[in-house]
């Protein structure tokens, strides 16, 4: 492409400091470029772009206060501002991994570091350029989705050999998987690796098997290109999509952990590890998660009420699993609340809930005095009212167990269960208060999770015991027979392998909570009484008093 051709584009500079603006304009003008606006801020690259179109972006990457040039690019892709043919370019002065690895992680048409001289930008932007312009046809056909007739572009320039025949076998493999045309799109990774390893084939060959239904198959190559590659965060995405068509949460969430461990600012993959996790229970994981998806996309969409409650809600089951680790971020889900409270445009309900939520963690603090004065008020309104959602009484009833009021609690949770006898969701919401389940979900999962776990424990294979019935019991941390089940297993090993203090304080603290909450009547008390037996005198015969 011709310097020449330059003056008909539009190109928007993006930059914090007026400095580097007018130097980039100036470059800019001298390689020939005519139509030259300027930004200095994300909100004003979104309020620019809604106005104009822009062939070229020059954007950095921190931007000071307010939006990153990585989340500029996101938002932009969001609302579809930038077409297929658009150049959008990422600067930046910084040189942390984790900045590089976000960068690399959104896929701007190029990434250059600071300070850039005008040798460079004429190189790349010449290189970018002349791309566009030999596949400009083909791109406007994407504008319009019209695949069938990309294919048959694409097929054309790769039949003409043109220099950018790798770039359109990529685009072709994703359309040939698009449309369904397996074979096409498998020939043309593997022709490609026969000639270089490219990521983009070899995940390429990795989505084919999973599109075809071979989740199996397509989890064993991407663990391997992932082993070989760790910073191929597309296998990351593609492996995860894996595991949820199978069903397996654990490794969902594994891999997801693996992820943000390369590219922790994805804000996408935090609220996904976040949302995961809770559902298995793993509240740890899921407040460290939701904390950092708030924190690092305090200015983009993520940054919403949604998340902030659900963040409050996981420090919550955080704090309920571990006091002690979890006080500091407790304390944050607090301010976290308060925050949500004065915002106008809340509903009164969620406003509601927040303050229930804020109840919850003062209560599990011991401060009940201003655990009442916030809880009260709302049990005077609620008795008033006709139409309480089912959200809103199940997390009265855990305010009422985290203040220590059980009796209470277990009156309540009756009421609810007579109540909603026929809704099974909102039975899955009550499961997490009781010592068993009342949902056919719940029931069925812990017969199948209780099933497996006793069958390791008779097999002997106590580890893999203990972690089943874990895994369990973090997602229902009330059940009396898989507390039950997890101190006995853990009893097993230590007979096994010797004294773990570990091991000893967590069956200690379980059978000290169901001491508080299992009476004499209660079909569990024997079992416990048995288990505190055979621990105390276990502990005895090893020399522990």
């Amino acid at each position: 492409m011709s310097t020449a051709a330059y003056s008909q584009l539009h190109v928007l500079i993006v930059d914090d400091f007026n400095s580097f603006r007018q130097t980039l304009n100036k470059i800019m003008r001298e390689l020939g470029f005519k139509y030259v606006d300027s930004a200095k801020s994300g909100d004003e690259v979104l309020k620019a772009c809604k106005k104009n179109h822009y062939d070229l972006i020059l954007c950095d990457y921190n931007l000071g206060k307010g939006k990153n040039g990585q989340q500029v690019l996101e938002e932009l892709r969001k609302a579809k501002r930038i077409r297929a043919q658009d150049i959008f370019i990422l600067l930046s002065a910084e040189t942390s991994r984790n900045v590089v690895m976000s960068a690399y992680d959104c896929e701007p048409d190029a990434y250059l570091t600071k300070p850039i001289s005008t040798k460079t930008i004429e190189q790349r932007l010449k290189r970018l350029l002349n791309k566009r312009k030999e596949l400009l046809d083909i791109y406007t056909t994407l504008n319009k989705a019209d695949k069938n007739t990309a294919i048959t572009q694409l097929e054309k320039k790769v039949a003409d050999k043109s220099r950018y025949s790798m770039d359109c076998q990529k685009l072709l493999t994703d359309l040939y998987i698009e449309t369904q045309q397996f074979e096409k799109a498998e020939m043309i990774c593997r022709t490609t690796l026969e000639v270089r390893a490219l990521e983009w084939a070899q995940v390429g060959l990795a989505r084919i098997q999973l599109a075809q239904g071979n989740a199996e198959k397509a989890i064993e190559w991407l663990k391997d290109i992932i082993k070989a590659r760790p910073a191929c965060m597309k296998a990351y995405d593609i492996l995860a999509q894996a595991y949820q068509a199978i069903n397996n949460n654990e490794q969902l969430q594994n891999i997801f952990e693996q992820a943000v461990e390369v590219s922790p600012m994805s804000l996408n993959r935090q609220l996904s590890l976040a949302e995961v996790a809770m559902g298995n229970g793993d509240a740890e994981i899921a407040a460290h998660a939701y904390r950092k998806t708030l924190r690092y996309g305090a200015n983009t969409a993520h940054f919403n009420t949604r998340n902030q409650m659900n963040f409050a809600k996981s420090a919550i089951r955080f704090f309920e699993q571990d006091p002690d680790k979890a006080n500091d971020i407790a304390q944050e889900a607090m301010k976290t609340l308060s925050m949500i409270d004065d915002k106008d445009e809340v509903n009164p309900e969620t406003k509601m809930l927040a303050k229930i939520y804020s109840s919850q963690i003062l209560g599990l603090q011991k401060l009940n005095k201003k655990s009442k004065e916030i809880i009260q008020p709302i049990l005077d309104s609620l008795k008033k009212q006709e139409n309480v959602s089912s959200d809103i009484e199940v997390e009265v009833v855990n305010s009422h167990i985290c203040n220590q009021q059980f009796d209470i609690a277990v009156l309540k949770s009756k009421e609810l269960l007579k109540k909603y006898s026929d809704n099974q969701s909102v039975l899955e919401k009550i499961d997490y208060l009781m010592s068993e389940p009342v949902s056919e979900k719940g029931k069925a999962m812990l017969q199948e999770e209780n099933k497996k776990g006793i069958g390791l424990y008779k097999a002997k294979n106590n580890r893999a015991a203990i972690a089943c019935f874990g895994r369990l019991e973090k997602k229902y941390p009330r059940f009396t027979a898989v507390k039950l089940n997890l101190v006995q297993a853990m009893i097993g090993h230590m007979k096994d392998v010797g004294k773990d203090p570990a091991s000893i304080a967590r069956c200690t603290e379980i059978l000290a909570f169901l001491k508080k909450h299992i009476k004499g009547d209660d079909i569990h008390f024997h079992r416990c009484q048995q288990l505190q037996s055979m621990l105390s005198a276990m502990l005895i015969s090893k020399g522990v008093k």
